[in-house]
């Protein structure tokens, strides 16, 4: 995998940071809103806002392009990612983003990044990634140690994981000399198995899901971004054109909230980041501005819950242990 040595600094504003292994307040910086007008079931216009704020607490490292694998309501955890000085990681870390309260777990089997992974069965899973190079690794948490639970058919790194009826379905990535196309379903004591295929491969991309519905955001092939939605019903394993982003667009973040999707920051072009966030709405297909984060930012783990989204860690571009909460009031 070709990790990126990038020349541009950004400022960061001030963070107040909590001291120890917990937090004890989730508290923030002030808000900044964004306010839109949409039109009501009824066909009235009503206010929306999407408020975004820095939180007190801090992840206990910089890291990037890790694995969330949500374990409960209040607890997700933290895999593997790429630190400080480009190296891969075989840390993992349990975490309650509402508080900022974490706790430390055993070491990976195997350090990586550029990872994902899910819940199969009920059990975390780890998937893919890179270090040197691209991985087939899938490592899982049983009996509280990190253990080797197989392997995918190929390597696979710049991946995405999507849960849905206690399989994990593997979407996009790379394997060393190419994107692959087949999506692979993981499930409980059985080999991966092919479960469709995307349109196009692509590596780097945001993804969520809507029921059985798996939307694809943009991704980066062969050092460039791009702007294609890709649509797949893991029910059918049917995958469809689903739009354009407004720009060419990847290594974004992307969580569902009620029947619409936020997609928030990424880079649109393999050096240059955003700050923008963009609402997607799966019934007309269309993209319309929902704020900024507080500065450019990609690469991070995504975590939501009902109307808050949480965004741990990332790339501003600098590596970063600094949490983000977004919103919708």
């Amino acid at each position: 995998m070709k990790l990126r040595f990038l020349l541009t600094i950004v400022l960061l504003p001030p963070v107040l940071v909590g001291c120890g292994g917990h937090s004890s307040s989730p508290g923030s910086q002030a808000a900044t809103r964004h306010a839109t007008q949409i039109p009501s079931a009824r066909g009235r216009p009503v206010t929306e806002v999407v408020a975004v704020r820095l939180t007190t607490w801090r992840l206990p490292y910089p890291v990037a392009r890790a694995a969330m694998i949500s374990t409960s309501r209040d607890s997700l955890i933290l895999a593997g990612g790429l630190l400080t000085g480009d190296r891969s990681t075989d840390r993992a870390v349990r975490v309650d983003p509402s508080s900022g309260r974490r706790k430390s777990l055993p070491a990976l089997a195997v350090p990586v990044h550029d990872t994902a992974g899910g819940l199969v069965g009920g059990v975390p899973t780890l998937v893919g990634g890179g270090n040197t190079t691209e991985q087939s690794v899938v490592q899982s948490l049983e009996h509280r140690h990190w253990r080797r639970a197989g392997n995918l058919p190929t390597t696979r790194s710049d991946l995405g994981v999507v849960e849905w009826r206690r399989h994990a379905y593997v979407i996009g990535g790379y394997d060393g000399a190419s994107v692959p196309r087949t999506i692979l379903r993981l499930s409980p004591r059985a080999a991966p198995h092919p479960a469709g295929r995307l349109l196009h491969g692509v590596r780097y991309a945001a993804m969520t899901r809507i029921h059985s519905d798996v939307y694809v955001f943009g991704g980066e092939v062969a050092g460039r971004e791009l702007d294609t939605i890709q649509q797949v019903d893991l029910a059918t394993g049917r995958t469809r054109p689903a739009g354009r982003l407004p720009m060419p667009l990847g290594h974004a973040m992307a969580a569902t909230i009620g029947h619409r999707i936020l997609l928030m920051g990424g880079r649109v072009t393999p050096d240059r980041q955003t700050r923008d966030m963009w609402w997607y709405d799966p019934a007309t297909r269309r993209l319309r501005p929902a704020g900024r984060l507080p500065s450019p930012l990609s690469d991070a783990a995504v975590s939501s819950r009902g109307r808050r989204v949480w965004l741990l860690g990332g790339e501003t571009p600098v590596v970063t242990a600094r949490v983000i909460e977004v919103t919708l009031r």
